[in-house]
């Protein structure tokens, strides 16, 4: 399996695409390739020995989200793939991209999944915490037309710290929720400095009375 060429043939199906008209365009591209990224991360965490399947990852990582709109897009995306990517690995390895792609979206829904399929299912995750989360919101809320209060409302909202619970206990490494800990606490910080600068404040007292 040729990744670069692998890369190519995402770009060229999900390039210009984005799930909604609330989405910049080629989102389910960028987002497929950064959790591409952070899967094979995972995995040397994970396992630093056992790289046979990197390709594998990637592969699916890449093109998870390909039907996202065309909705069930786990089943969808299957079929997707499976047309884009026929002549481009052996049959074996479409199964096992395709098995990923199908229950990438099934956390927390059985504790048998091989590796591979938890590997990703924790990246895609993964990124859309920390700076990914905040861009999303913002684009989210300049689509809207709000103000960067609505952001500042959305995070200080107790939903989306039920929501933060929600995914960290579907999360399936040690490692994993480590990173979703990190991220989290970025946004944290990060909005309760925006609250502040938001109303005209100085965040950071110390600098007053130096």
């Amino acid at each position: 399996m040729d990744i670069n060429r692998i890369k190519e043939l995402a770009f060229a199906k999900m390039g210009k695409r984005k799930p909604h008209n609330k989405r910049e365009e080629g989102y389910i591209f960028y987002h497929g390739l950064r959790t591409a990224e952070l899967a094979i991360q995972l995995r040397e965490m994970i396992d630093e020995t056992d790289n046979s399947k990197d390709n594998i990852i990637y592969a699916a990582s890449l093109f998870h989200d390909i039907a996202k709109g065309i909705e069930p897009h786990n089943e969808n995306g299957c079929i997707l793939v499976e047309q884009v990517l026929k002549f481009e690995c052996s049959e074996e390895e479409l199964r096992e991209i395709t098995e990923i792609i199908r229950y990438h979206n099934s956390r927390g829904k059985s504790e048998n999944w091989v590796k591979e399929i938890r590997i990703v299912q924790d990246a895609d995750m993964l990124d859309h915490m920390g700076t990914m989360d905040v861009w999303l919101n913002f684009v989210h809320q300049a689509f809207d037309g709000k103000s960067v209060n609505a952001s500042i409302d959305f995070y200080n909202n107790k939903m989306f710290k039920d929501y933060l619970r929600d995914c960290r206990s579907k999360l399936n490494y040690d490692i994993s929720k480590k990173i979703f800990d990190d991220r989290a606490k970025f946004i944290h910080e990060f909005i309760d400095r925006l609250s502040a600068e938001g109303m005209g404040k100085i965040f950071n007292k110390d600098l007053i009375n130096r």
